[in-house]
């Protein structure tokens, strides 16, 4: 291998690589530290938050084109842009949720991280298909199994019993739409197949179906929170917000090559359904959101109102395809539940509780906390409105159902208002638990790194930095499949003259199966 490939492959597989070296950084900090030294921990979570940066450093680097586009056998590892992307803020929102969890398996979470962005940016640089969405399921899997490890408790057994059940239904609906997708383009020459149509109507159910189960689009909600209730805030972001997020995206552009490429509309009932789906989804997640009192519950609630505007987003990619509003709503959604996340783990690591009951001042003991609470809230709502608001706004309009865009703003509000409710019990008198935590100075660089990260996260995912335009980039298409040239039937033979000297059609044996009329 040349240093022209090597350099090729280090960029095209620059963060799966910076997540192996973790294997080794890890268990070489610790053994240097020594496993019976209490800072031992720390210097191990020290080490993963520099990977973690360095991830994202190396993505921004690296780029997406041609200079990291990858042949391995008949694969073919291209980075997207939006993959990219998800890579360079994963890498900094992850660091700083390292950090502010702390705690003995911090280091663990950290690397859990750098393979879960990992596999999102590898799963956007192959070709659409089976094999991304089926890769990103499977990761799914693994980081729940590895999140939930290392505690013996049942409610974390159960959520990843939950995932593997949903990943095992979910993968026969993946393989009968790509073979319904693969059946297209012999219905186009064949008139025994069925219509183009309707095939690419059951491709489009197919993939639909997978992103609103993966998502946790009401009514299929309860294993979000679950995830939220039961796993390490790492593993409950990755398997409940940024794995559906990069699953999204992918669903998003099938949807919209599938809808470009057949002249018949692909709408019927598949559209208002998702429709319908999204705008419950919403209200439902928000009227939860304000009558639950753990806020593990009402940010996993918040999680839920957010997959109900990526079930919207992919109504509006069947509706309009050449439209970028779908996929550009998609990275400020999933950075702001994951500033909810940061703000979780900080005050559930502060006060040792999550009951709303128990959380009373906790914004006037601990401030940056409340930073990060108010950020998640600008975030939330896209403020001041520009492009991120004008593109929810605009996928209301391609849905074409006024009541359905009612239902959605309603919805939108009451997340807001759930959210705000959390922060204004910052401000109540202070409980026992608030008043008798322990608090760090604000000098200190774990409370400079959360506040730090908190306002730029919710700069990139209110708009402020424009980076979200980089989401909706063009995905690496997925192969095409010719009739010609993947189905080659044994060639016939039959007499090239009839007795009485007419002409009659015969089968020239050239290797494609057409047919001729004999000379």
């Amino acid at each position: 291998m040349s240093d022209g490939e090597i350099l090729t492959a280090i960029r095209a597989l620059f963060p799966t690589l910076m997540a192996l070296s973790s294997l080794a950084l890890v268990p070489i900090v610790k053994l240097w530290r020594g496993q019976e030294r209490d800072d031992a921990a720390t210097y191990a979570t020290f080490g993963v938050q520099v990977l973690l940066l360095v991830t994202s450093v190396g993505a921004v680097l690296s780029g997406a084109g041609y200079v990291s586009t990858l042949k391995i056998g008949q694969v073919t590892i291209d980075p997207s842009e939006p993959g990219r992307l998800l890579v360079v803020l994963g890498g900094i929102v992850f660091a700083v949720i390292v950090g502010a969890g702390e705690g003995r398996r911090a280091g663990t979470m950290g690397q859990i991280a750098l393979f879960g962005i990992a596999a999102i940016d590898l799963s956007l640089a192959i070709p659409s298909g089976i094999a991304p969405i089926a890769l990103l399921l499977f990761a799914s899997l693994a980081i729940s199994g590895a999140a939930a490890s290392g505690k013996d408790d049942v409610g974390r057994a159960r959520a990843v019993f939950r995932d593997l059940r949903t990943v095992s239904l979910l993968l026969p609906a993946v393989v009968i739409a790509e073979i319904l997708r693969t059946a297209i383009s012999y219905a186009a020459v064949d008139a025994a197949y069925a219509t183009p149509a309707s095939l690419a109507a059951g491709t489009a159910l197919g993939v639909s179906i997978v992103l609103i189960v993966a998502a946790g689009v009401f009514p299929f909600h309860s294993r979000l929170i679950k995830i939220f209730e039961a796993l390490p805030i790492v593993g409950s972001l990755l398997v409940g917000v940024w794995i559906p997020s990069a699953l999204a995206l992918i669903v998003m552009s099938e949807l919209s090559v599938l809808a470009s490429s057949i002249t018949d509309p692909l709408g019927g009932a598949i559209v208002p359904g998702i429709l319908l789906a999204g705008a419950a989804t919403l209200v439902f997640g928000a009227v939860s959101a304000l009558l639950h009192d753990d806020i593990g519950e009402i940010v996993g609630f918040i999680a839920v109102g957010n997959a109900g505007w990526l079930a919207l987003a992919a109504a509006a990619a069947l509706q309009s395809p050449t439209d970028t509003s779908s996929r550009l709503i998609v990275l400020p959604g999933t950075l702001a539940i994951s500033l909810f996340g940061l703000w979780l783990v900080s005050v559930r690591r502060r006060y040792g509780t999550t009951s709303i009951s128990e959380l009373g001042g906790w914004a006037r003991r601990t401030g940056a906390n409340g930073i990060a609470l108010i950020s998640a809230i600008v975030a939330l709502a896209a403020l001041p409105p520009g492009a991120v608001l004008a593109a929810r706004l605009n996928l209301l309009l391609l849905g074409g159902n006024p009541l359905i865009a009612l239902f959605a703003i309603i919805g939108q509000l009451l997340l807001i208002a759930a959210a705000i409710r959390l922060l204004l019990v910052g401000f109540t008198p202070q409980s026992q638990t608030v008043h008798e935590a322990e608090t760090r100075p604000f000098a200190n660089v774990i409370t400079i790194s959360l506040i730090a990260g908190s306002i730029f996260v919710a700069a990139a995912a209110a708009g402020w930095l424009s980076l979200e335009t980089g989401g909706t980039g063009p995905l690496p298409p997925a192969p095409s499949v010719s009739p010609a040239t993947s189905f080659d039937p044994a060639p016939s033979f039959e007499p090239t003259a009839a007795p009485t000297g007419e002409s009659t059609p015969s089968v020239i044996p050239s290797g494609s199966g057409e047919v001729s009329p004999a000379p």
